[in-house]
Order: C-alpha cells, then structure tokens, then sequence
C-alpha cells in the first residue's frame, strides 16, 4: 500500500495511553507480524518499529520466532506472550452485554421462527442499530480526523477495537483517514465487513470502503478508508 515503509507516516494515537508501544502491541494481540507489516500498519519507520520491539521483548512481552523463507535467510515474526497477552486482555464485556441484552428481548414466537443463521443476523443488525443509536448523537468533532477518534474511544468500550491514522493520500479538499478494525475476519460472506462499513459510515457521516490491498484471510486486521 505504502511507496515505502522506512519513513514516518503521519499516525495519530488516539487514546494517548496507547502509545507507540500500544499500537505495536493491539495489532499483535490479533496476528503475529513482522517488523516490515507493523511498519506498513502503523506508518511508523521500521527502524523505530524495531526498537520499541526490542524493549517489549526486554520486558517479556513480546517474543519473536523464525520463519522459513523459500529464498534467502528466514523472516522473524513478533507475538505477544502469554504475559504480554494478560497485559493487555481484550475487552468484550460489553459487546456481550449487549448480545445477551437482544437475546432477552426477543419473544418466544420471534426465536421459534428464526433458523440458526436468521437468529444470529437479527442480533447483528440489533445490537448495530443500538450502537448507532446510542453513540451518533455523541459523535460531535470538529473534523472527520475528530469524530474518527471519538468513534475508536466508544467502540473500544465496547470490545470493538479500530486505530485511527491519516490516510497516504491527504487533498486540500476532501477529508480522508484510515481506520484499522482488529480482531475482525476478513470475510465478505457474513456479512461483518458491510457491517462495520455501515456502523462506521453512520457514525462518522461519511462515505466508507474497504482497502482491497489490506484485506488478507490470514490476518484479522483490516482496513477502512474514510472520505468525507
């Protein structure tokens, strides 16, 4: 996606808790990465990916392991350990609360009609009206870059986990960002990508599409282009 990753890409932290380190560390809570791939998807130089990932090995959070190449010396892919991952637990109380919450209104004549998938389609589009009800009015930045991180915050607390940056390409006249799900297969076929395309574009006001490049099955991380 990027010309070339050995160079700063604007990033902004959002919840500045997070840090450098934090983003390093959320992105490897979903899928093993190498130093090139966290450089591509944080916009940071991998040289200074690099270091950071010298300290979280220090500190025991992160582990790296070799990987056979066809061709050439192997690559090195960096994970969390398992004192790294208690670090740094994902939050899912709250999309569970509001799962549990849809099941319990639903009568009994609705859940005897429903097949298993029909089930499970109604509680999606539930619990995505209900957070686009609950949040949209709360969504009051100045800019998209603005709204985009209140959007992040919220979600976050409820066990969606998005990380905001400016997008490569940035026009005097259009607003443009990128927003990265983690945690979320790259499947077009159960419908959480339209999904999440929607909530984000009934959030943010804008229009939202997915960037092709990105969209790897073995990696749940993808990334949505934000246009205002």
């Amino acid at each position: 996606m990027f010309g070339t990753v050995d160079r700063e890409m604007p990033v902004h932290q959002g919840r500045k808790a997070r840090g450098t380190k934090g983003q390093i560390v959320s992105l490897l809570r979903y899928s093993p990465m190498s130093v090139l791939e966290l450089a591509e998807h944080t916009g940071i130089a991998g040289s200074t990916v690099r270091r950071h990932l010298d300290v979280l090995m220090r500190d025991g959070i992160v582990v790296q392991q070799p990987v056979k190449a066809s061709v050439g010396r192997p690559r090195f892919l960096f994970s969390l350990t398992d004192q790294g991952s208690e670090h740094f637990p994902r939050n899912y109380a709250g999309l569970v609360t509001r799962l549990v919450s849809e099941v319990l209104l639903l009568t009994p004549d609705q859940t005897s009609q429903m097949a298993g998938n029909d089930l499970v389609e109604t509680l999606y589009d539930s619990v995505l009206g209900r957070l686009i009800d609950d949040y949209k009015p709360r969504i009051t930045g100045k800019n998209l870059l603005e709204r985009a991180e209140q959007v992040s915050s919220y979600m976050y607390l409820e066990g969606i986990d998005f990380q905001v940056r400016y997008s490569a390409e940035i026009s005097p006249e259009t607003e443009e960002i990128e927003m990265y799900g983690l945690g979320m297969t790259a499947r077009y076929e159960d419908g959480v990508i339209e999904r999440t395309k929607f909530l984000l574009g009934e959030l943010l006001d804008a229009k939202v599409s997915i960037v092709e490049t990105d969209h790897l099955p073995t990696v749940n991380i993808l990334t949505y282009l934000i246009t205002k």
